[in-house]
């Protein structure tokens, strides 16, 4: 059982013929009454030519709500021809729904976004074109250029406390690492919340440790940023629980669960391997020509399944299979992510 699977889900439709080039993923604890105007804001981005529904993937995942969230989701999502609805079985944390709609997620992009989308989603396809040169786009309300209407003042000095106390903390170098829209080249997304921990609001912050300390390049996107009612954030009082999220999730590397891989060897070199593997899987070249295929949120079947179709489509080919841990992986930093024939960007 994969981690995206935790909890019952729907799917509205089949992707058939269209690939998926984005998969949006959407965590929501008791978000019944502002689902309708994150809904909203999407439809106008549609509008504006910013999301293409047709290879777009909503993913909400609703973090054992007490409240109508889910069948609210189905009902608001409905306009939209791929859509999941996963409902974990009890409430765990941002951190642990976002996971769980990574795991799920079929996309070469994986964004996440809160529901509300306080962050205008027109601003997509800047993300996209960001991911042609990082491995990760993340959102910036610090920024000179960006946009933010209607903050409070207890929520703005929170903010810039807590972000100043995770760069001493984790030395990420970044000005907000808690703006809520973030994407990420696929194979970059299942390796990174693969290795993830942090199940709270802090989450954010052990991914982008993670990717930093992995040798993964981050750009920061400004963002058009607007202050919705009904924020599960409370100033003064999360930022202590935040802080001891961010000193727990660097000691809790080695409790991350193994990444299984695949070691690839073959006569004639690997450049024909990406056709034979799933497009989100995270590949790292190795010094003896070889590659490392990771397998992040895959099943054992599909593990399998990925091996078989290498032999058969690369006669020859040696496939080995094995285990790396978070630990190990951060020993082998920085860790160079191929890209040169995976699907390309939207």
């Amino acid at each position: 059982m994969t981690r995206a699977e935790d909890g019952a889900g729907s799917r509205s439709s089949d992707p058939g013929e269209h690939p998926i080039a984005v998969s949006f993923v959407i965590p929501a604890f008791n978000e019944a009454l502002r689902l309708k105007d994150g809904v909203t804001r999407l439809l106008e981005a549609m509008d504006a030519g910013a999301i293409d529904p047709e290879v777009t993937e909503f993913i909400v995942v609703d973090d054992g709500s007490t409240d109508d969230t889910s069948s609210t989701a189905a009902a608001a999502f409905s306009a939209f021809p791929h859509v999941s609805v996963i409902r974990l079985p009890e409430n765990r944390g941002k951190g642990a729904a976002v996971r769980a709609g990574v795991g799920a997620a079929t996309g070469a992009v994986i964004v996440f976004a809160d529901a509300d989308m306080a962050i205008d989603p027109a601003q997509t396809p800047e993300f996209v074109a960001a991911l042609a040169r990082t491995d990760l786009a993340i959102g910036t309300r610090a920024a000179s250029n960006s946009s933010v209407d209607r903050t409070s003042i207890r929520r703005s000095v929170m903010n810039r406390l807590f972000n100043k106390l995770v760069n001493v903390l984790t030395h990420v170098s970044l000005d907000d690492t808690q703006c809520g829209y973030k994407a990420f080249r696929a194979p970059v997304a299942k390796l990174l919340f693969h290795c993830s921990v942090t199940d709270r609001f802090a989450f954010d912050v052990e991914i982008l440790s993670l990717a930093r300390q992995l040798g993964l390049s981050i750009s920061e996107v400004p963002v058009r940023w607007r202050r919705v009612k009904g924020s599960r954030i409370r100033p003064w009082t999360d930022v202590g629980s935040m802080a001891g999220d961010v000193l727990r999730a660097g000691r809790g590397k080695a409790l991350a669960p193994p990444i299984h891989s695949l070691r690839v060897t073959w006569p004639d070199g690997v450049g024909g391997l990406r056709p034979a593997l799933p497009s989100v899987a995270p590949v790292m070249r190795l010094p003896d020509g070889g590659v490392l295929v990771l397998c992040p949120f895959m099943t054992e079947a599909e593990i399998d399944a990925a091996a078989r179709q290498i032999v058969e489509s690369m006669p020859g080919a040696a496939v080995e299979r094995g285990n790396l841990t978070t630990v190990q992986l951060r020993e082998l930093a920085p860790v160079s992510l191929t890209w040169g024939d995976y699907p390309a960007v939207p």
